[in-house]
């Protein structure tokens, strides 16, 4: 028996194990979580605890995210300061069986009109979104179209989408939970991580502009979780490009001339031509030298 089955037994022992996964998110140590998630399923070893170790980060990836950045930083109303970003499953997807589903992603871009994320840390952001009465921030998102879609969660996303144990009722104080109950909580845990991972990727190599913060989260799916990325980040790529051009502004064609000594050189008079001809047989072909050649002085 694995030792979450007897965990899971009572709800408090499944909230106690919850509530440290989502510290772990939370601040951000998703290197940690993901160690003990992958643990934990290989130590379950199901088909589905299987196929979800097979499903890695290099697996899972964010696209739009380039479009997301430009419109951000050409947006003309007021600067754009935090972005919420979620998956979520169509109203209809357990009625279509027999084909796989993608989640979709929810966008949404704010100025600091409704909440002040320009002053707001990963801590105050967090405990904005515990609001009872919802964010500060909901219903003032700019109107700006960007589409992002999360590619690689397919097969997992609809394994548990028609999972066949996804409730455990303990109404008779049962001294273990079932593994098919176990293995949906944990891989429901992973899906949120491998989601997470692709953000925290995106954040560290392309920063919004300004260090824009992103909470990323899940709407309407296990479990109940929120990170924060990138706020204060720079962008890595933007910085490359932008010390490639001071690097290449720097560059003077000085730089690439070949000073050589100037040496005297002899005037040949038509004497010294002849004679030359008559030993050699034949002329000096001229010397072709292209532009670049010549402007290099190479």
């Amino acid at each position: 028996m694995h030792e979450l089955e007897r965990l899971f037994a009572a709800a408090d022992g499944e909230a106690r194990w919850e509530d440290g996964l989502r510290d772990l998110f939370e601040a951000g140590d998703l290197d940690k979580a993901h160690d003990l998630l992958a643990q934990a399923l290989t130590d379950l070893d199901t088909e589905l605890t299987r196929e979800c170790l097979a499903i890695t980060p290099e697996h899972v990836s964010l696209s739009g995210w380039s479009e997301l950045v430009e419109a951000i930083a050409l947006h003309e109303g007021k600067p754009i300061t935090g972005v919420t970003l979620a998956i979520a499953n169509d109203a209809d997807s357990t009625f279509e069986k027999g084909q796989m589903h993608r989640p979709y992603m929810m966008l949404g871009l704010y100025s600091d009109e409704g909440y002040a994320f320009s002053a707001a840390d990963v801590a105050g952001l967090i405990a904005e979104t515990r609001c009872e009465d919802g964010p500060a921030w909901a219903g003032h998102d700019e109107d700006i179209e960007v589409y992002l879609d999360c590619e690689g969660l397919d097969l997992l996303n609809t394994r548990l989408l028609f999972h066949k144990q996804r409730h455990f009722f303990r109404d008779d104080a049962p001294e273990s939970a079932p593994r098919r109950y176990v293995e949906y909580v944990v891989a429901c845990w992973w899906r949120a991580l491998l989601f997470q991972q692709a953000v925290a990727s995106e954040c560290a190599i392309h920063g919004l502009p300004g260090g824009i913060p992103v909470i990323a989260g899940m709407v309407d799916l296990r479990p109940d979780v929120v990170c924060v990325h990138g706020i204060g980040a720079r962008n890595p790529a933007a910085d490359r490009e932008s010390e490639e051009a001071t690097e290449m502004a720097e560059i003077i064609p000085a730089n690439f001339i070949a000073r050589r000594t100037v040496e005297d050189v002899k005037e040949f008079t038509g004497a010294d031509l002849r004679r030359k001809v008559a030993e050699t047989g034949q002329e000096d072909d001229p010397v072709k030298r292209g532009f670049v050649a010549r402007f290099f002085g190479r």
